[in-house]
């Protein structure tokens, strides 16, 4: 698996702007949301078919990988959780969350494709 992926707690909690000490309280919580995000993200690029797809000599994913993460994840958490909108207002329960991949996420990465062969078990 690709170094620095998937993305930590500490990178997600950052990214939807908690302080450190809610960043530890929700640690459990965030590495679920990062988790899920980048299975997702492994999933939309066939990284949970060939697990080295698309790395870099070095070892890493390209950053649009971790950008696409951290994006997704903010938004997964503040439509979960009630978070504050991108005006700082909060979230209206009643208002229907976003489902799927934001249309931002899938710009980033589309120059990573899946591959696509007979027998893909997407």
């Amino acid at each position: 698996m690709a170094d620095g992926w998937p993305i930590s707690s500490d990178v997600l909690g950052k990214a939807i702007g908690l302080s450190a000490e809610l960043t530890q309280t929700e640690q459990e919580e965030l590495e679920f949301f990062a988790a899920t995000v980048c299975s997702l993200i492994d999933r939309a690029t066939g990284r949970h078919i060939e697990e080295f797809r698309h790395e870099t000599s070095d070892g890493t994913l390209p950053p649009e990988f971790t950008m696409s993460a951290r994006e997704w994840g903010k938004l997964m958490w503040n439509q979960t959780k009630g978070g504050t909108n991108a005006r700082g207002q909060s979230a209206d329960p009643s208002a229907p969350a976003g489902v799927g991949m934001p249309a931002k996420v899938a710009v980033w990465l589309a120059p990573y494709p899946p591959r696509l062969f007979y027998g893909d078990r997407s």
